[in-house]
């Protein structure tokens, strides 16, 4: 092979890998990559002239998102870090656990920083969330509404033994530890059930290990702490008892943060529990209402065989959506609103007997703005 054939073939190689992205772009070479990504990716702009400069920007971004072959460049990229180095392609995103565990990164509210203890909650800060907390009771009890606040553990707290060494959790009291004492000056219901869940999980596994969240075994042990304190205040409630669920164990498929990686078919939880409830424990869901604010539906319930019961509304954030199948069969009616702010045109409008906010450990600082 001569000198000018080893240019030639370098040349038409190289002007090959150029043309490469333009080509998938006209031509969809790439279409088995799909993006994981959740949240929507620029389309491309229109030139409105003399607005170039514009233009130029929105082209800017449209072309990084949507440049030829960039999922499965991260797709390769996602392999290689996790699988041959053990690394996280997205270490802000995902952390990798021990164990096949993974969980949220810090560019979540810096929640991996919180359980380190390097972001700690001011006992002046708790204060100022329980005196919001004591103000919103206090305005519903005006209403003859009982008011309540769920605490949904993060996983860092719930199964710490996963986490890497790197990342061991502060042995100094956590924000929620600073919250739940200065709640404990007030008489907001203030419902934290890490013991609750702590103790569960010797029995069934409480949290997905590739997922952000409790799974459904989590999701019926917190429900059911949530339903006993009520019951201190309004005993007609139904106890819940576990015999009123039939659990099957079942295969996991990927969660929330391997999709983010893009490996969320060879990194799979190890058991996905199918929980049923009796017929006597279940609502029925009679109503999707759009949520522009949030962009999930609120979803209403009713239960045509308990109507002594309360009426609930319940606000809440990801973790409440699972509990959506075990809550409203205790309670007369049900609103569910995905939101982290309790709107008293809403309380206005629904009438309830029983007010739950649920937020996750993570985001307790919001509290303050409820």
């Amino acid at each position: 092979m001569n000198t000018s054939f080893r240019f030639k073939l370098a040349a038409f190689a190289f002007t090959g890998l150029l043309l490469l992205p333009t080509l998938d772009q006209l031509l969809n070479l790439s279409v088995a990559f799909k993006s994981t990504e959740n949240r929507t990716q620029s389309t491309l702009p229109s030139l409105h002239f003399p607005h170039v400069r514009s233009f130029v920007q929105q082209f800017d971004r449209y072309y990084k998102e949507n440049f030829g072959w960039r999922n499965a460049l991260f797709y390769t990229y996602s392999r290689w870090k996790l699988n041959i180095l053990g690394q996280s392609p997205l270490p802000e995103k995902v952390v990798v656990g021990k164990n096949g565990w993974f969980y949220l990164g810090n560019s979540y509210n810096h929640v991996v920083d919180q359980h380190r203890g390097l972001l700690p909650l001011s006992a002046d800060s708790a204060q100022t969330i329980a005196r919001h907390l004591v103000d919103t009771q206090q305005e519903l009890a005006k209403q003859g509404i009982r008011f309540y606040v769920l605490i949904a553990p993060d996983s860092h707290t719930i199964y710490p033994e996963h986490l890497p060494e790197e990342l061991t959790v502060s042995q100094q009291p956590s924000r929620l530890d600073v919250l739940e004492t200065a709640m404990r000056q007030t008489s907001v219901p203030f419902v934290d059930i890490r013991d609750t869940l702590m103790a569960a999980k010797k029995e069934h596994v409480v949290y997905y290990q590739t997922d952000t969240h409790w799974n459904e075994y989590g999701t019926l042990i917190g429900s059911a702490a949530l339903l006993n304190r009520i019951r201190q205040d309004v005993p007609g409630l139904p106890a819940p008892r576990l015999t009123d669920y039939h659990i099957e164990k079942q295969r996991g498929l990927g969660g929330d943060l391997t999709t983010m990686l893009t490996v969320q078919k060879e990194h799979t939880d190890p058991v996905y529990y199918v929980v049923e409830p009796v017929p006597a424990r279940k609502a029925r869901q009679v109503a999707e209402v759009p949520n522009p604010v949030s962009g999930f539906p609120s979803v209403r319930f009713t239960n045509a065989s308990a109507e002594k019961l309360p009426r609930l509304l319940f606000i809440g954030d990801s973790f409440s959506h699972s509990m959506m199948q075990f809550v409203p069969g205790y309670f007369q009616s049900a609103y569910f609103v995905r939101g982290r702010h309790l709107d008293p045109a809403v309380v206005a409008a629904e009438k309830p007997d029983v007010v739950v906010v649920e937020i996750v450990e993570r985001n307790i600082n919001e509290l303050a703005t409820l």
